[in-house]
């Protein structure tokens, strides 16, 4: 008897759905009373209702009152003129790196621990805004393990652009790498990388002959995977020329460099937390503490610790915030990276000095939202506050246009649609304690 295989898919399906939990019913939420920054450059939308219906933003009404009743099953939160901004990205992560490492955990350190600390570090990070992380390189693909583990909702974590190991050339001996021999050596390991699931390809281009890194560039645009080069100005042409979409550092770019990448559409991502000399930090930290943001002697001297472990000469530091703003002025759409842990931290910092450097307030929040989604392809459903996007949102009491560490005046954290559990438990050593201190 020939089955009737339509008949048993709709008796599959309607099993399922009854054996679906409650929660997995699209919930409408309500943010009433809302000040919307929503990242497109626009002026704050006062008095706004932000309407979620499952895990997107299916309306804004102005004013809050207008926005429809979400019925039983349905919740308002009440914002109170509260601050609703993109959930942030952090566009140069490395999950289970340490710098500085005073307990010496990266020598022979098992892969077991660097999983540990690479989860914790993730989970931080979405406590404290940041809904989507960018990988630029962790051993062993750590960071496609996590991504697997946030995305079937094992663990409740940010979204994660894996990037894999970093690729460089034969000979390179730093402990992160994977190395290729020559333009197919390197197209291998490329294909290699994307076999294990990353999303984003990242060449040491500044150690590589200029041969390897374009053919690397090609192999991953043959698989649809962007390519992001670290490296400096000689690179960055290379990389402009042969049509990268990011370079991360970048801090010794030439004005002709800088209008090469503008003019390829490239995006920077400048690591400035990596670059700052011992005048930068004092100042920053006075900036913090004078828009009332003091925090505990273990946080303050540890991200000190943490900046002054690449510390730069004044004349370094300098041409390095140069060349930010000159490519700022020039087009070239800037996204924030820390590039040190924790990224909870350290991520919050990048941002600000972004302002502290002379980039517009508006202009870093869109370099923490807008223009890394952009950078990723993920525009349609990130990187803003606009219907039909993802709803990947915090809440702020302060507004951040009016000072930037306003974004540490965070209230709520929404990945998904669904509103983060930032409380920690008790006794739960600090990221600092367990991996900082000495």
């Amino acid at each position: 008897m020939k089955r009737n295989t339509n008949r048993s898919r709709g008796v599959l399906l309607t099993t399922l759905v009854l054996l679906l939990p409650i929660g997995a019913v699209a919930q409408t939420t309500v943010l009433t009373n809302a000040t919307v920054i929503d990242a497109t450059g626009a002026p704050p939308i006062e008095d706004a209702a932000v309407v979620i219906e499952g895990n997107r933003i299916t309306a804004i009404h102005t004013p809050s009152s207008s926005a429809p009743d979400p019925g039983d099953d349905g919740r308002v939160i009440d914002l109170a003129g509260a601050y609703v901004v993109p959930g942030l990205w952090n566009n140069h992560s490395h999950l289970g790196d340490l710098l500085p490492d005073p307990k010496g955990l990266l020598e022979d350190e098992p892969l077991p621990r660097a999983m540990i600390r690479a989860g914790r570090n993730a989970i931080d990070a979405l406590k404290a805004g940041f809904t989507t992380l960018r990988i630029t390189g962790d051993r062993d693909f750590i960071d496609v393990a996590w991504k697997e583990a946030f995305d079937s909702g094992a663990f409740v974590g940010p979204r994660i652009v894996a990037g894999g190991p970093p690729l460089s050339t034969d000979g390179d001996t730093d402990w992160l790498v994977r190395t290729g021999k020559g333009p197919e050596g390197i197209r291998a390991i490329v294909a290699d990388n994307i076999a294990n699931g990353v999303q984003l390809i990242k060449f040491l281009g500044s150690r590589m002959p200029p041969e390897e890194l374009i053919a690397g560039i090609e192999e991953a645009h043959r698989h649809g995977v962007p390519v992001t080069i670290h490296g400096g100005d000689e690179t960055a042409r290379i990389a402009a020329m042969a049509g990268a979409e990011s370079m991360e550092h970048g801090n010794d770019l030439s004005d002709d460099t800088i209008r090469m990448m503008a003019e390829a559409g490239m995006f920077l991502d400048p690591t400035i937390q990596c670059n700052l000399s011992d005048e930068f930090i004092v100042e920053r930290e006075r900036l913090i503490a004078e828009a009332g943001y003091v925090a505990s002697p273990e946080v303050i001297e540890g991200r000190v610790r943490v900046s002054r472990a690449d510390e730069r000469s004044p004349e370094y530091a300098n041409h390095a915030r140069d060349v930010i703003n000159k490519a700022y002025a020039a087009g070239i759409r800037l996204t924030t990276g820390s590039d040190s842990n924790p990224i909870s931290e350290i991520g919050i910092l990048e941002i600000e000095q972004f302002v502290f450097h002379g980039i517009p307030a508006m202009g870093a929040i869109q370099a923490a939202t807008r223009n890394s989604a952009e950078m990723m392809g993920m525009l349609d459903d990130l990187g803003t506050v606009e219907v039909g996007k993802l709803a990947d949102l915090i809440v702020l009491e302060k507004n951040p246009l009016e000072h930037i560490s306003h974004l540490r005046s965070l209230s709520m954290v929404i990945k998904d649609g669904k509103i983060v559990n930032r409380s920690e438990d008790e006794g739960q050593a600090s990221f600092w304690e367990l991996y900082l201190q000495d």
